[in-house]
């Protein structure tokens, strides 16, 4: 289990640096490396954030606090372009020659800039109504052509040409159009322009905009001529005509990866094409005169930054399979083309009326193309007119521009992780989430105390080409049953929150090339053995920005080898344990040594015989897994449930087993696919067995059997209730500790009952509980919170969670250092039952005890003073504004503490305000004495804190900050 929300934990080491030291690590390295990333969240992204606070106890021992977690909801914000213009202007962005009775194309592009999707309408109104039509059509590709036949709108003669409302996606989505003037055959040719037209877009959610971007609008611009008229357009293809010496074309796409050599060919060549490391599309330019004569055409296509000409691959249509001569000469008879570094320019002699031509050529992406199309948009320029004197050489003024032809850069995702420190190119692993067995993959400590934590120090590497957040889970491996893992920053102290919503713990954005430092903590339980282990658990990374991409490294500490336990589905045992499907000896096997076969969502029963080979008695904690690691996870929706010898699905669980010296146990396992499961051939499920006391070799001793399920047909219920939580208590005093309850099946869950039980010597000791229902889920029993007396009438939903808040009461005369483990379960009533999943809350009695509580309040001006009243609750606010933090760490003990430093750190899609609180608030205290606390921030991080201090009972430490969200 990785805790996300509040515990407690004693750090097991005792302060050896001043606080100024500790301070400067935290606030120095607590992203790593990472690159401050300032662009809009996405509409709805939920900001979270959580402080914590050190201190030591007044045993000397360092403790860690953190925080509830409070949240803010960016909300949507609009803004869009027409082309290039964000408000109504008259600017003319296509200016067209055409001949009587032909048709022009003017091609535009709406780009919703804002952070969510809208809707947008559009019309087209001739200003002179001279048009016999105006048609709009989609353009999708962006080639400057119409889609297909059928027009978005038709208007005619004096009409306006009005386009439903488009759906355009945020944060640059594009919607691309081109615009189509019938000019009547009966026009006649006259001085200037023949017609202008204004073209209009509307957002649909309009409160979202601010003026004057409440519209935006543009012109078209048609010349009636009865000489040449001549357009073009550019698009990414294949081209219809041979490449050069008759050879196949580059396969030509319009996104994909960019070049990641820096020394790929820019020489045409037979059989050139993309690979892994070079990136080659094909662009075509198509030329045409719907004038009324022959002309001279003359056109420049400069390259953007993104992309290179490969030399000696352009083709002209009227000339297939033959390379066209970059300098001077070399060029067929009818055309002079040149190349001058990333400039083609291109001269036709002659084009006739009615004339359709195309100029293909092939271009490298470079590797140092921007992600998207930034550096990618290429745009060519030509004269719409008769150019009788150009030459490509000197090609004069031209005066029109095609359509904006772009290729995507899709960024490419690779991550690594790693010890710190370590590189990403030593740290990747060789099979993706397997560590690869190195010291730059493998962080070993050589100790930890029982009932303390052990901290690893691990690097988080972006080693794609775009921005990508990394999700993080740890899998027990062999740590004991009941450890668990928290994910910190790099200063070991500010908890990793979920900035995706995807409900897992992640290290936020990380630029492309860049890293971040983060710290695994295991929390090792109390009654873990000394000698034990040895223990080590994988840390894996999972890219959100290509879930396929995972990698892995291992935290080991301590080292024990040895087994005097076997495991068997029959009391026999078959063949040999590690070899197979044999499962007698030490495992586990390769191959599974039985295979039973269920339908979806119908249990299975395995046969396990625990044999005790030791001197001594023991018992035996059950476990099982998909993998070979313990504690581990089993497959999406699968359980497993242990029941006694000749059990059913139906019996009671057990979680262990008591066998005698030389003896033999039998069990069996309940296994259950979930009703969605789709059939699966001979699906792995590893079973374990595990000492819960030291053998006669004074180590724990563990034995491991392979078995498998194949489900012959696909359907249940099931719900979980998260997390497991640890805190601090004084005597006489209360900790709350919150759960939620989610129906993680596909069936809604009916009713169920809600039970926090301390075990029954606690109980008479005078350890008491109560449950709530965390009804404005801030984490804080207030008033608007009901108490649970009596069962709950559900149903709980598919996909829903109730909120839960514990509260454990201590007795007065509870002693220090002594632990409850109180369980809280729902159990689900209905006949078709959800099942009864469960949590624990392990409180541990202190005589100096911190509680940190953070609160925000809104911003709306950035004025660094909160616009009302703190509070835990959830905000809802626009990127550009501003949210205050409080964070109030209190001495809840019956004795003083001292050290106390409050840590917090800027959470992901925000950064610090320019304008922040009063100094003199930023960071005060009441009830300290010794060093007073100081103020102290990073671009990352904040803190409130001294190297020497004291605080008494009841005494407080605040830190307040504030921070602007991203726009």
């Amino acid at each position: 289990m990785i805790s996300t929300l509040p515990t407690r934990r004693s750090i097991g080491l005792r302060p050896s640096a001043s606080w100024a030291g500790a301070a400067a690590l935290t606030l120095g390295f607590l992203f790593g490396s990472s690159t401050a990333l300032a662009a809009a969240p996405p509409a709805n992204t939920v900001i979270g954030n959580q402080a914590s606070a050190t201190y030591s106890d007044a045993a000397g021992t360092t403790q860690l606090a953190t925080s509830n977690l409070v949240q803010t909801t960016v909300q949507q914000v609009g803004s869009f372009t027409l082309d290039s213009v964000n408000q109504v202007t008259t600017a003319i962005v296509n200016t067209k020659i055409g001949a009587a009775g032909s048709i022009v194309y003017a091609p535009h592009t709406l780009t919703n800039t804002g952070n969510g999707t809208d809707t947008f309408t559009l019309t087209v109104d001739a200003d002179t109504d001279k048009f016999s039509k105006v048609e709009v059509y989609p353009d999708a590709n962006g080639d400057g052509v119409p889609d297909g036949t059928t027009p978005l709108c038709t208007a005619a003669a004096a009409g306006v040409c009005s386009v439903p409302a488009q759906s355009v996606a945020g944060n640059n989505g594009v919607f691309r159009f081109v615009v189509a003037y019938t000019i009547p055959g009966t026009a006649s040719s006259g001085a200037g322009a023949f017609d202008t037209a204004t073209i209009t877009a509307t957002p649909g959610t309009a409160a979202l905009y601010t003026a004057p971007n409440t519209s935006a609008a543009d012109k078209d611009q048609i010349t009636l001529t009865t000489a040449a008229a001549f357009n073009v357009t550019k698009s990414i293809g294949i081209p219809s005509v041979a490449g050069p010496g008759n050879g196949a074309w580059p396969t030509a796409t319009n996104g994909g990866p960019r070049s990641t050599s820096t020394t790929c060919a820019t020489t045409w060549s037979a059989g050139l094409a993309s690979s892994a490391t070079c990136q080659y599309t094909v662009y075509t330019l198509t030329f045409n005169n719907t004038g009324g004569a022959a002309g001279k055409f003359a056109m420049s296509d400069t390259l953007p930054s993104g992309m290179t000409y490969v030399a000696g691959s352009a083709v002209w249509s009227s000339a297939p399979g033959t390379a066209l001569g970059d300098d001077a000469a070399g060029d067929p008879a009818g055309i002079d083309f040149q190349v001058t570094g990333n400039t083609l320019s291109t001269v036709v002699a002659s084009l006739g009326q009615n004339v359709t031509q195309t100029v293909s050529f092939v271009v490298l992406v470079n590797s140092t193309a921007a992600i998207g199309t930034s550096t990618t948009t290429n745009v060519g320029q030509f004269n719409p007119a008769d150019s009788p004197a150009a030459t490509a050489a000197a090609i004069g003024t031209l005066g029109s521009s095609t359509n904006p032809s772009a290729y995507t850069v899709v960024a490419s995702y690779s991550i690594a992780v790693g010890t710190n420190p370590s590189t990403a190119a030593t740290a990747v692993d060789t099979t993706p989430g397997t560590p690869n067995g190195s010291a730059a993959d493998l962080t070993t400590r050589p100790s930890v105390v029982a009932g303390g934590s052990v901290k690893f120090a691990q690097s988080v590497f972006n080693a794609g080409t775009g921005t990508d957040t990394v999700n993080l889970t740890v899998a027990a491996g062999t740590f004991p049953a009941g450890t668990t893992f928290v994910l910190f920053a790099a200063d070991g102290v500010t908890p990793l929150l979920d900035t995706t919503g995807d409900g897992v713990p992640d290290t936020g954005p990380i630029a492309a090339g860049g890293s971040v430092n983060i710290v695994v903590q295991a929390n090792v339980p109390s009654a873990t053995a000394v000698g034990a282990g040895p223990f080590s658990a994988t840390v894996t990374g999972r890219s959100a920005g290509d879930t396929t991409k995972i990698d892995a490294t291992r935290d080991t500490v301590t080292i024990v080898v040895g087994s005097l336990v076997d495991l068997t589905n029959t009391a026999a045992g078959t063949g040999t344990g590690s070899a197979a499907g044999g499962d007698l000896g030490p495992g586990p096997s390769p191959n599974p040594t039985t295979t039973n076969a269920t339908d979806a969502g119908t249990g299975t029963v395995f046969a396990l015989f625990v044999k005790n080979n030791d001197s001594v008695n023991n018992t035996y904690n059950l476990a099982a897994s998909q993998s070979t690691s313990f504690p581990g996870t089993l497959p999406t929706g699968w359980t497993v449930k242990f029941v006694a010898s000749g059990g059913t699905c139906a019996s009671a669980a057990i979680t262990s087993v008591a066998v005698n010296a030389g003896a033999q146990a039998q069990v069996a396992a309940c296994v259950t696919p979930p009703a969605t499961q789709l059939p699966v051939t001979a699906q792995k499920v590893y079973f374990q067995v595990q000492s819960t006391a030291v053998a006669s070799t004074g180590v724990i001793v563990s034995d491991t059997k392979t078995d498998a399920v194949t489900v012959t047909a696909a359907q249940t219920l099931s719900a979980t209730l998260t997390p497991n939580n640890s805190g601090q208590v004084a005597p006489g005093g209360t900790v709350v500790y919150p759960h939620t309850l989610t129906n993680t099946g596909n069936q809604s869950c009916g009713a169920y009952t809600l039970t926090a039980t301390v075990p029954a010597a606690d109980a008479t000791l005078g350890w008491t509980t109560a449950i709530y229902l965390d009804v404005n889920g801030d984490g804080q029993i207030d008033a608007g919170d009901t108490l649970v007396t009596g069962p709950q009438a559900g149903p709980l939903a598919v996909g829903a969670s109730q909120k839960l808040l514990v509260r454990v009461f201590a007795p007065g005369g509870a002693s220090a250092g002594a632990t409850d483990t109180t369980t809280v379960t729902a159990t689900f009533t209905d006949a078709a039952s959800c099942g009864a999943p469960s949590a624990t809350d392990i409180s541990t009695v202190i005589t100096g005890q911190i509680r940190v509580l953070k609160t925000q309040a809104a911003d709306l001006t950035c004025d660094g003073t909160a616009d009302g009243a703190f509070a835990a609750a959830p905000l809802s606010l626009k990127p550009g504004q501003c949210i205050v933090y409080k964070v109030v760490a209190t001495n809840e003990g019956t004795a003083s503490v001292t050290n106390i430093a409050i840590n917090d750190a800027v959470p992901a899609y925000t950064s610090l305000s320019a304008t922040q609180p009063a100094a003199a608030s930023r960071c005060t205290s009441t009830g300290v004495t010794g060093t007073a606390l100081v103020y102290a921030q990073t671009a990352t991080a904040v803190s409130c804190g001294s190297a020497a201090n004291t605080v008494a009972p009841s005494g407080t430490a605040t830190l307040t900050f504030a921070v602007k969200i991203n726009e």
